[in-house]
């Protein structure tokens, strides 16, 4: 069930390894798209409802992530090893950590998802209300997603991407037929398009026990708790993740300034982020790809290998960002009122799009070099980065809304601003680290006597 990417054609490595990854992220843009369809039929109340819950959902999986890219970088690390003992002791304790977090994480959504709701201040008691069911609904789910996910993330460090794909594309049909059957044929609304969210992720969470159980973890492992190794995976996996979790604070913060515009505007922001969900998961896929790449390569002292795949990627991301960037600035009015036609929402979300439009390049070219540092372990340097101009998104985005020309479009903005900035500095830190980090026998070559 391995794959070994320290032989044979980089770029073929990084784009089989990816294409897999890249389709499954799409089928859940589709599932996504879709279901945002049949909600965008039950009103903007709806929409909104959604994109405030689905806040505090990003915010759990942020948590999560600690565990997840800390397995796929520790995994990838004893592949490159040739060390599958680690591999699957690593797995299972990667397993152990994630549901105890995960069972934690849902007791809190539960208990205060009111008073999460409550800090936006929509002052709409439909969408308020519509959110509490939603949630509700979708959390006892969580545990399964999450579990998926972790085996999603242990096949990925392996340098295997076909089981994933194959399961998401089962849960994600599931969950397509699903929506319209319980929303509208069982008259559920928002809690039907949650149950169908749950249904599918129970499917996939049993379909990954079922094929990757025995073989990611072993039987030796089963019940082995090693406290150090989890702690060793968190502690590889908190500073990217650290950076996911602001990211979702700050989006929370930004969402309740947003909310000053009213619920509509809420709406058009989460069809923003859903379209534009059409980049960040074809290059999640690519960094997903990344950093499997470069940690086996890493692990295998080919450092050559990951510079070129570095190259590689870039390349990739220019091209995607570049064709996204067009697409968002001719087609944006028309991509919105695929979900509704509300006048002031076709307005609003239209403009996000042409503004985060011309972040496209920005963005994908900082998540390629992320990926490359994280893979070689160096995850705090793009960490503290991404932290940094995160975080002055909330001044600057009070600022520039601040200003009558501007407005709401003052907070679109702020995002464009602060993506370019992220990208300009990682890709400065990438660069005076890179020949760091030199295999043996490159030193060797490189010494007089040789």
């Amino acid at each position: 069930m391995n794959r070994d990417l320290t032989t044979g054609p980089i770029a073929r490595n990084i784009i089989t390894l990816a294409l897999p990854i890249i389709g499954a992220a799409f089928l859940q843009f589709a599932y996504n798209f879709t279901d945002m369809l049949w909600v965008g039929r039950l009103g903007s109340e709806a929409v909104a409802a959604l994109g405030t819950s689905g806040f505090l959902l990003h915010l759990a999986w942020a948590i999560i992530s600690i565990l997840l890219v800390g397995t796929t970088i520790r995994v990838s690390h004893a592949i490159g090893q040739k060390n599958e003992q680690r591999a699957e002791s690593i797995a299972f304790n990667a397993l152990t950590g994630t549901l105890v977090a995960t069972v934690l994480l849902t007791i809190i959504v539960l208990l205060f998802h009111k008073q999460f709701i409550g800090f936006f201040r929509l002052n709409d008691l439909v969408t308020e209300s519509l959110a509490h069911d939603y949630l509700q609904v979708v959390s006892i789910g969580l545990v399964f997603h999450f579990s998926a996910q972790l085996f999603n993330s242990i096949s990925h460090g392996r340098g295997n991407s076909k089981i994933p794909f194959l399961i998401t594309l089962t849960g994600v049909v599931l969950n397509i037929i699903l929506d319209p059957i319980l929303i509208f044929g069982f008259g559920l609304g928002v809690k039907g398009a949650a149950l169908a969210t749950v249904i599918a992720q129970v499917v996939s969470a049993s379909l990954f026990w079922v094929k990757c159980g025995v073989p990611f973890i072993g039987p030796i492992h089963f019940g082995k708790i090693n406290l150090r190794e989890i702690g060793a995976i968190c502690r590889i996996g908190f500073p990217p993740s650290t950076q996911r979790i602001l990211f979702t604070l700050v989006g929370i913060v930004i969402a309740r300034i947003v909310a000053n515009w009213g619920s509509d505007a809420i709406a058009a922001q989460k069809i923003g982020l859903q379209l534009e969900a059409m980049t960040f998961m074809t290059m999640g896929g690519m960094t997903g790809a990344i950093v499997s790449f470069t940690g086996q390569n890493f692990g295998s002292s080919a450092m050559d290998r990951v510079r070129e795949g570095y190259r590689i990627g870039i390349g990739i991301a220019l091209i995607i960002g570049g064709t996204m960037t067009t697409i968002f600035l001719i087609f944006a009015e028309s991509m919105v009122r695929w979900f509704v036609d509300d006048p002031d929402v076709l307005i609003m979300g239209a403009s996000y799009l042409k503004i985060i439009g011309l972040s496209q390049c920005f963005m994908c070219v900082e998540m390629v070099t992320s990926g490359v540092m994280n893979g070689i372990g160096k995850t705090k340097i793009p960490s503290l980065i991404n932290v940094i101009f995160t975080t002055i998104r909330v001044p600057l985005a009070l600022w520039l809304s601040s200003i009558d020309s501007l407005g709401l479009d003052g907070i679109w903005y702020t995002i464009l601003i602060s993506t370019l900035l992220r990208c300009a500095f990682i890709t400065l830190a990438y660069h005076k680290i890179k020949d760091k980090y030199i295999p043996l026998e490159e030193l060797l070559l490189r010494r007089p006597d040789h």
